[in-house]
């Protein structure tokens, strides 16, 4: 659990609120608005963003991570909630732990990484997607499991951590009896990129502290839903007066920087190595890539990612024998969380992300 800040921080993260959340908010739920109608977005959810995003830019990393319950917290009470035991393996390293939902020994399992930019832990919504996945296979005769990884969060524990994280958990199920085609990696923003880092490290075999991973065939998938795939914030997409979307470039460069600072990222890159970021070295990077069955890449037209998951599917499409896919939906950023975050019916792409899955494992 993150420590508890003395009451004189409570009292500035309340003077925040009131001077700078709320007319911050109030503006940029007006462009938002406009967007949401030139668009044709729920008019709903794009205020909602505009009030979460203004949130993410002006409270410190340390605050949010108070605020919000722990990703275990919040997995444990949800588990209760539903009825369900909660089941937790502590890898390797004695420090991170993966979180169930449905037999550990089932036949077929997605690997989650969650997203909320390593600064935010699980959420609520995250667990509500991926119970809505188990049941949908389920009902299509696929048994699944899930495991959630508990990585570590910025800025107190930057890049390569969770990088390893990622790697132990993938090693730890190979151990535990999985095969490579039982395992579906994936995960959605933050956790897109994780997934970009734990597919590079099968590519190319990053030296760390993280295991080695020799497979014996390829995975059978992986999905990046609205990954961070660039730090290059020049894009059209970042540059609209009128936004939608939960994120802007103020927040993307302030936790990007979190994300690097005092890490190898820097090195990593100008040498031509894309551990860290899909899109910021040379596509040479990518060619050959031939670790996975399947990849399905999803994104929102009107998110500030937008360009750079098109151009990723294109650059993953061209360098590699794996089947590749592209959705692209009418939707700001990471539309199947804020779905489930609001309660509202899936989207086309959550259905695309399902049925991706199901037919991965009954193929």
């Amino acid at each position: 659990m993150p420590p508890k800040l003395p009451i004189t921080t409570h009292l500035r993260l309340l003077a925040t609120f009131a001077v700078v959340i709320v007319p911050c908010a109030s503006l940029r739920a007006v462009r938002a608005t406009i967007r949401a109608w030139i668009g044709g977005l729920p008019v709903g959810a794009s205020m909602w963003n505009a009030f979460a995003g203004t949130l993410m830019t002006n409270v410190p990393a340390d605050q949010l991570q108070v605020i919000l319950p722990s990703t275990v917290d919040t997995y444990t009470a949800w588990m209760l909630a539903s009825g369900n035991p909660s089941t937790v393996d502590v890898l390797d390293d004695d420090k991170t732990r993966l979180l169930w939902m449905g037999p550990k020994q089932g036949k077929k399992v997605v690997l989650f990484f969650h997203g909320g930019g390593y600064v935010m832990p699980l959420s609520k919504g995250h667990l509500e997607w991926m119970a809505h996945i188990r049941n949908e296979a389920s009902r299509a005769g696929v048994q699944l499991s899930v495991c959630i990884l508990e990585y570590d969060l910025i800025p107190t524990h930057p890049y390569p951590r969770q990088m390893a994280q990622a790697t132990r958990a993938f090693d730890h199920l190979l151990a535990s009896g999985y095969q490579p085609s039982d395992i579906i990696f994936g995960g959605d923003s933050a956790g897109g990129h994780l997934s970009l880092s734990l597919l590079s490290h099968l590519h190319h075999h990053r030296p760390s502290e993280a295991p080695a991973i020799h497979l014996t065939q390829r995975v059978q998938g992986c999905f990046l839903v609205s990954p961070l795939a660039s730090f290059n914030l020049n894009s059209p997409s970042y540059r609209r007066w009128f936004s939608a979307d939960v994120l802007d470039h103020r927040v993307v460069r302030k936790w990007g920087d979190y994300l690097i600072r005092n890490s190898p990222w820097q090195d990593e890159i100008s040498a031509g190595q894309g551990w860290g970021m899909a899109l910021d070295v040379s596509e040479q990077w990518w060619e050959g890539l031939n670790v996975v069955n399947r990849i399905l890449v999803t994104g929102g037209y009107e998110e500030v990612f937008s360009d750079h998951i098109q151009q990723l599917g294109a650059v993953l499409g061209r360098n590699t024998s794996a089947e590749v896919v592209l959705y692209m939906a009418q939707e700001a950023h990471d539309g199947p969380l804020m779905d489930f975050a609001a309660g509202r019916a899936p989207s086309e792409t959550t259905r695309a992300i399902t049925d991706f899955i199901i037919s991965s494992f009954s193929a």
